[in-house]
Formats: C-alpha cells, structure tokens, sequence
C-alpha cells in the first residue's frame, strides 16, 4: 500500500507533459502513488476507450489487484498507450473537468481527476478526498460532479450505471 492510503495505485507515465505540472507524477512524489513501466497484470486500467464503465462493483477488484492510471497527454493519447497494459479495462462514466488546462470540458480529465473519480465511484471516499487535498482546483472538480459521483457510486449493475450516465450527459452544465 502507499503511504497513508488503502489502495495499492501504479502510475504509467509517457512522458509527454511538464513534470512539473504533472499531477500523475505528484501523486508518486508524495509517495500516494508508484510509478511503474509494468503495472501488475491483474490490475485494474482506468482507459478512456474502453468499453464497459467502472462501477462500484470494482471495489473488491481494486482492492485485491489495484489501480493504474496512464498518464499521457490528451493530444496525443491513442489506444496504443493502453494496448500492452495487461488487466481489466475500464472507462470512467461522464464527468466535467476541473483542472486549469481543460476546466469544463467533459471527459478530458486530469491523471489525478481519474484517480479520485475511480476512488469515488468504488467507494474508496477518504482515499478520493485525501487525494483531492494535493492541489486546491480538485475541491472543485468534487463540487462539480458531486451528484453524478454519488449516482454512480449507487448503480447496482452496469445497465442501471449507463441509464445514470446518459440523464448526465444530457443535463446542460450550467445547472451546476
């Protein structure tokens, strides 16, 4: 386990952002977080083209194999970066974006924004909140997606987890 949290979480960074923006690399700094090449084999994949969406019936997964979050830059990133990560994949449901560089925009989430959801959704609350207290925007990023974080961390089956996301999808983000 990483220092002071109950979930094991391995970052794969590609190197295409500053290091010092990095909130991937932060998390490792602070020692929340192990930076790999090789995350375990059975771990759980936060990747944006996978299929099937997380949910809370992960927990358990997560918390035998852990968690990996690639980080790579949004311009560049490809199913390649996931292609030879071996474990379960899966696709964050819809969420907004709260970080300076894609502030408001669906999907385009931050390493540590994907993190925190991941932890959120599968009931891992402290870990998430712990997590959100590295960079101050995070409180943010809960406030925005605090009621579909709550919906989805009660979905009971993927179906009924999809059925939350699309009332998401279509509520305008002002209402917020």
């Amino acid at each position: 386990m990483s220092k002071g949290i109950s979930v094991r979480i391995y970052v794969v960074h590609f190197r295409e952002d500053d290091p010092y923006k990095n909130t991937a690399l932060k998390m490792v700094r602070k020692g929340l977080a192990t930076l790999t090449r090789r995350p375990p084999l059975s771990a759980l994949v936060l990747n944006p083209f996978a299929q099937e969406p997380l949910g809370p019936w992960d927990k358990a997964y997560i918390d035998v194999h852990g968690l990996v979050v690639v980080d790579a830059s949004w311009k560049k990133i490809s199913r390649d970066h996931f292609s030879k990560i071996r474990g379960e994949h899966r696709r964050l449901p819809y969420l907004i974006a709260a970080n300076p560089i894609n502030y408001g925009k669906p999907m385009i989430l931050s390493s540590i924004e994907a993190v925190i959801a991941a932890l959120y959704i599968t009931g891992h609350v402290e870990v998430a909140l712990k997590l959100a207290g590295l960079f101050k925007w995070l409180k943010t990023f809960l406030e925005l997606n605090k009621e579909p974080l709550e919906e989805y961390s009660k979905a009971r089956s993927i179906e009924e987890l999809i059925e939350v996301e699309k009332s998401f999808v279509k509520k305008p983000s002002s209402s917020k």
